[in-house]
């Protein structure tokens, strides 16, 4: 399976947090090649692997959903008002073409002032209860299409940078589960100690209901949870200025986190010459793992990151490469026994 496709066609599917359902039709589409054992529930997708008789089981968790809008007002010209459903970066919003889920061929863009009519107030970054779309219809005919409760998304499209590089938006964290796919494209056919359960959430970008409730029903004796995490750009300061694109996955090193697992992780990379990069964070992930590792009577979890530029963005820039050696590194954590294999 080509990675850079597959990561496309998740890129283009919607998904809004709370709306996952086009999302998840893709990546079942190619998990199907993997397992038939499948579950859709509660906006999450559940795919069974590996050795489905052991009494161990590891479970993988990426968030499929991404951020978005969601209607709240129509006004008597037209314009539509919305609030972020998830985190949204407001300082790129100004312009911004964006498009309903459930028909993307309805766009509209978000409105801004001119700076020839702005006296310079309006500089700073959109304020999120301000946020009106112009879709060039008066209300009459905008009422007919659209309706409270409805979600637009960004609508701008995958493309290819140089050097191995790639745009897209929802990259966070359509690329973390392209990740699982490859992974579990890696264990087929593989004996493995392992039950895997691959876990693609849903709703981690507003309250991480999917990673807490699939976590309580699997009961696993570990889990890995793969998301984005910050990679170097322009005027980054501090550590991850260090963090670089295609320069492998990044194993977090936290208090909340699983010390052995992520050093078994540490020494998979190493034995198998998958490049890698350490994550240093003091206290909380920001990440599902941080819901899984408390689920039930607690779960042994470790957080495997690809590095991205320019989250919550609409053109969030990753590497294809780190993709592909986080699907290795984590199959070859699992072919090995994992960290509790003695």
């Amino acid at each position: 399976m080509n990675t850079k496709e597959l990561i496309f066609e998740l890129c283009c599917a919607m998904g809004v947090s709370g709306r996952e359902e086009p999302a998840l039709s893709v990546a079942e589409k190619f998990l199907s090649d993997y397992t038939d054992d499948i579950k859709i529930s509660n906006g999450s997708l559940m795919a069974v692997c590996g050795n489905k008789n052991s009494d161990k089981t590891i479970l993988l968790d990426a968030h499929i959903d991404r951020i978005g809008f969601m209607v709240t007002e129509i006004n008597e010209n037209g314009f539509v008002k919305v609030s972020p459903c998830g985190g949204i970066d407001a300082r790129t919003l100004a312009d911004t073409l964006l498009c309903l889920q459930h028909n993307p061929d309805i766009t509209g863009v978000v409105c801004c002032m001119p700076p020839h009519l702005s006296d310079g107030k309006e500089d700073k970054a959109m304020p999120t209860d301000k946020i009106w779309v112009d879709f060039g219809l008066p209300y009459d005919e905008v009422s007919k299409l659209i309706s409270f409760g409805d979600m637009l998304t960004f609508a701008s499209k995958p493309a290819n940078l140089l050097n191995g590089r790639i745009v897209a938006p929802c990259l966070d964290n359509r690329c973390g589960v392209a990740s699982l796919v490859k992974c579990a494209e890696l264990l087929k056919d593989n004996e493995t100690d392992y039950k895997v359960i691959i876990l693609l959430s849903s709703q981690e970008e507003t309250f991480g209901t999917g990673a807490k409730t699939g976590a309580f029903t699997v009961e696993a004796d570990e889990s890995i949870v793969v998301d984005v995490s910050f990679a170097s750009q322009p005027d980054v300061s501090g550590f991850y200025s260090s963090i670089e694109l295609n320069k492998g996955p990044m194993i977090c090193i936290s208090s909340i986190l699983n010390k052995e697992m992520s050093k078994s992780l540490e020494s998979v990379a190493k034995n198998k010459n998958i490049p890698y990069q350490l994550e240093p964070i003091a206290g909380r992930t920001g990440t599902n793992a941080d819901h899984i590792t408390i689920s039930g009577k607690g779960v042994k979890t470790a957080v495997v990151s690809i590095p991205q530029r320019y989250m919550h963005t609409q053109n969030e820039v990753i590497s294809v490469a780190d993709v592909d050696n986080t699907a290795k590194l984590i199959a070859e954590y699992i072919k090995c026994g994992g960290a509790f294999n003695d």
